[in-house]
């Protein structure tokens, strides 16, 4: 399962989760996040969510996100991989 499928759960279901999030800035924070929905502003890649510790809504960008519920999601991105690696 990807994170954006746990997400797209979440935002189903109600759930209230809890994320591993890294800032721009590569602060890394764990909190509680409820009131899950797509940005409207921002669009699909963006979920707004009510922070539970902050008592204010905020936005995270989804490839922000690091861990959900403690599972963590791993992201292999083209630069990542190097010259040896061929392309399909």
């Amino acid at each position: 399962m990807t994170i954006e499928e746990v997400i797209d759960n979440a935002v189903m279901l109600e759930q209230t989760i809890e994320i591993e999030y890294c800032t721009r800035a590569g602060k890394v924070f764990t909190c509680e996040i409820s009131d899950i929905k797509y940005s409207r502003y921002y669009g699909g890649g963006y979920i707004q969510a009510y922070r539970l510790d902050m008592r204010e809504e905020r936005t995270f960008k989804v490839s922000r996100i690091q861990k959900v519920n403690g599972h963590s999601f791993t992201r292999i991105y083209w630069h990542q991989l190097g010259d040896h690696f061929n392309r399909i």
